[in-house]
């Protein structure tokens, strides 16, 4: 019925509800409403659920409410409408609730109060896990009734491990590892897969591997949670590996003034500042606005490094009437290196013995940079229907630059005892990379055969360009002793030989729908028709040098999506889950053609869990991933890159994951994953850039707890990554036969972080983290150029924060 908020009514009569409205009230429907202004929210709650809800008219006028999404009660469903608002729902005896001010703790159920506080929003909940996801069908589902595995890190695992950039937050996630190409470009694995597709509120971007853009060094400090869908996601990317989708989830504004200021010492002379103000701008509340900003200064343990960054980032969001949400901003980052690496440390003496490099050692110059610049313009408008169906209109540009010039002494073999014998790596790189993306769709739910079901249908569009004017690298004779070296060497002129345009496009229409052909069944079907084009135009200066002209065009790619959940009982389902993998590349092979698109399926089936009102969440999951055509890397040091396509690429494995709050005060995070990829002969699949493989098991733990009593205000944690070995191929010389590639091993091993945090009062705090406890030794990347490259060693970092 109707949501009645009518002045001064106080009390509904004992005999208004229905004799079944009680049994009715305690059981669980499914709901799918969409955030916003209270009043309207209500309404249409009260119209699907079918209640009496009064109360006065004042009480919800020009508040907005979270919405609501996943299977509830009555009471809980009214108690996440409410979250926030300073109002309660307060039930009658004889069936319906009153509207009124929130007076306190008020218990629903046998539900704890805390364990309905959960949204899509992590922030302020102080949670590990949240309730909501739409990264991997585009339904806004919770993690239990998804049939993926999905991790989601919240904003306040990020704070409480002090996870400021994403390569800090993503190699300690759950099943994912992390390699370093060098000094500033890491690899991202998940299921012993390299991880390509990226997204920003759902919205995809072009990823490169080797220029990056930047995509690596991406700060935190503007990110509400980070979802990683695990497996493919074709449905919702089009095109990408069958790894993970990592979708970054910006911060918004609130509905009430905050702000807080924070300031970070650590250890080699790193320092940062930070500053975050949100709330309403008008009296009504119907414009709210976001600001951040970071400025961070820092050093390494690598010699002659120095790393600054600034970032502004800024969000509005509009109400234009109450059914229409209106929001943009802009994100700006801006990161400057010096002294960075390209590539790491040779591996071999010239005699084929190992060397011993310090974890002090920088190969790089001290002039040598990158620098990135990237600037994104976001827009969306969400029109809210009939019959709760909602219209969006998203709406993102990129601009991307990075400027790079690059001395490196990791070049050759060097004498044992001399240390003769080396070369530069010398090159400089710049690109301008603009990338529009465009979204439209359309969501709600649908009756059929008396029964409610869910359906989105969309239009993506994307369209990369990059402008790349072409240098060239040079390789100088290092003249002198490596082990005296001291990133001192002339800067050279290198000239501009040629430019390089490619473009990349993508469009996609898809369709997915959640089928509830009983209670406890849901069938999610999808599909995806793609066309994808791009072109790499590399015209040379000299006009005696041919210019090279590449391609592809592929159109009407169908990626079928199938996935089901079955509900065992309040707390277990069992699902499986397929789709298809498609992906063109521009690689090529020995004989300079593009070598054909990455296709294959990947397999899913598992079981979850939801405990505590979905405070807790664990999972287990087996997968299977079959890929023909991946690009594995071959030669190309002084030449153009060849790689040479693995057929038969089998990846079989199986995930366990818990997050979430295990008891009051006591937070959790831990997975373990096991993967085993071969090719059809049963070899060792290796990276198409870094010539390493990725570990097959990898356990991620980390654990807080707020002490109880006296001791409430101190929060202490901590956590354990281990890793199992991981393996390199690398060039080993020989003084008799020249020598021939060779196998290094990266032993298993395991890192311990620590952390705890003391609350002086409403308003201050100050947390310390440590990292690598135990200072481990170990390397974080191998086989780039047929180098080595160190993790960071142990490190400190303090942060105090006043909150306002």
């Amino acid at each position: 019925m109707a949501f009645a908020l009518a002045t001064g009514l106080v009390s509904l009569a004992p005999g208004i509800a229905p004799a079944a409205s009680e049994q009715s009230a305690s059981q669980k429907r499914h709901y799918a409403i969409a955030g916003g202004s209270l009043v309207s929210v209500l309404n249409r709650f009260a119209e699907q659920a079918g209640i009496f809800l009064a109360g006065h008219n004042d009480l919800a006028s020009g508040k907005l409410s979270p919405g609501l999404s996943g299977d509830f009660t009555e009471q809980q469903a009214l108690q996440r409408l409410l979250q926030g608002s300073g109002l309660q729902a307060q039930p009658q005896i004889g069936g319906g609730y009153v509207l009124q001010p929130a007076s306190g703790a008020l218990e629903l159920d046998a539900t704890n109060i805390a364990a309905l506080s959960l949204g899509a929003i992590t922030e302020a909940t102080h949670a590990y896990t949240t309730s909501s996801t739409s990264t991997a069908t585009g339904l806004p589902l919770s993690l239990r009734e998804t049939p993926q595995s999905i991790t989601v890190i919240t904003r306040q695992q990020m704070d409480d491990q002090g996870g400021t950039s994403i390569a800090d937050v993503l190699r300690r996630a759950p099943g994912i590892s992390v390699q370093n190409y060098d000094s500033e470009r890491w690899e991202f694995s998940s299921r012993g897969l390299p991880i390509t597709n990226f997204q920003y509120d759902g919205v995809n971007t072009d990823y490169d591997g080797v220029y990056d853009y930047g995509t690596t060094s991406t700060d935190m400090a503007t990110f509400d949670r980070v979802e990683i869908i695990k497996g493919a996601t074709g449905l919702m990317t089009g095109s990408g590996d069958p790894s993970a989708t990592v979708n970054l989830i910006r911060k918004r504004p609130t509905e009430t003034f905050k702000a807080s200021v924070s300031g970070s010492v650590g250890s080699w002379d790193s320092y940062r500042s930070e500053g975050d103000v949100s709330g309403p701008l008008t009296a009504s509340g119907n414009v709210r606005g976001r600001f951040v900003g970071v400025y961070q200064e820092r050093s390494a343990h690598a010699d002659h490094y120095q790393n600054t960054k600034d970032i502004a980032y800024g969000i509005l969001k509009t109400d234009l009437t109450p059914d229409t949400l209106l929001t943009f901003g802009i994100d700006q980052q801006n990161t400057r290196s010096r002294g960075a690496s390209w590539t790491g440390f040779p591996m071999f003496n010239s005699d084929g013995s190992r060397t011993h490099f310090s974890r002090s050692f920088n190969p790089a110059t001290d002039w040598s940079r990158r620098d990135f610049n990237n600037q994104t313009l976001f827009a969306s408008l969400e029109q809210r229907l009939a019959n709760d169906w909602t219209l969006k209109v998203s709406y993102d540009r990129k601009h991307r630059q990075h400027d790079t010039f690059l001395g490196s002494a990791s070049g050759g073999n060097p004498d044992p005892v001399s240390g003769d014998g080396m070369f530069m790596y010398m090159g400089k790189f710049k690109g301008d990379e603009v990338q529009d993306n465009l979204d439209v769709n359309f969501s709600g739910p649908f009756s059929l055969f008396g029964r409610e079901h869910q359906l989105i249908a969309g239009f993506m569009a994307m369209n990369t360009r990059q402008d790349i004017p072409v240098f060239g690298s040079i390789y100088p004779a290092l003249d002198g002793s490596i082990f005296d070296w001291r990133g001192e060497f002339p800067k050279p002129d290198i000239p501009q030989v040629g430019s390089d345009d490619i473009v990349q496009r993508q469009t996609g229409a898809y369709l997915a729908t959640r089928l509830k052909p009983t209670d406890d069944l849901s069938l999610i079907l999808g599909g995806r028709v793609s066309d994808f084009k791009g072109s790499d135009h590399l015209d040379y200066l000299d006009a005696n040098t041919p210019d090279v002209r590449d391609g592809y065009r592929q159109t009407g790619v169908i990626t079928p999506y199938a996935g089901l959940v079955y509900d065992l009982d309040d707390t277990y389902s069992v699902y499986t889950s397929y789709t298809n993998i498609y992906q063109p590349q521009m690689s090529k092979d020995a004989n300079r053609r593009l070598l054909d698109p990455v296709e294959g399926d990947a397999y899913e089936a598992g079981i979850k869990a939801e405990y505590f009102g979905g405070r807790l969440n664990a999972s287990l999951a087996i997968f299977r991933i079959e890929q023909d055509n991946l690009a594995e890397y071959v030669s190309g040091v002084d030449t153009e890159s060849i790689y040479r396509p693995v057929q038969g690429a089998t990846t079989k494995g199986f995930e366990l994951e818990l997050a979430g709050e295990v008891l009051d005060g006591w937070k959790l995070s831990a997975g373990y994953t096991y993967n085993h990829t071969r090719d059809a002969k049963g070899d060792y699949v290796y990276g198409s850039v870094l010539q390493t493989t990725a570990p097959a098991q990898v356990v991620r733990v980390f654990s807080t707890y707020r002490l109880p009593g006296v001791w409430e205000n101190l929060t202490v944690g901590g956590g354990v990554n281990w890793q199992s070995e991981f393996f390199g191929n690398v060039f080993q010389p020989n003084p008799n036969d020249g020598g021939q590639y060779a196998r290094i091993t990266q032993d298993s091993y395991y890192l311990v972080d620590v952390m705890a945090r003391y609350r002086f009062n409403e308003h201050l705090s100050a947390t310390l983290n440590v990292k690598n406890l135990f200072d481990k030794t170990y390397y974080t990347g191998l086989g780039n150029f047929g180098t080595g490259f160190y993790g960071e060693p142990r490190s400190l970092q303090l942060t105090t924060k006043w909150e306002f």
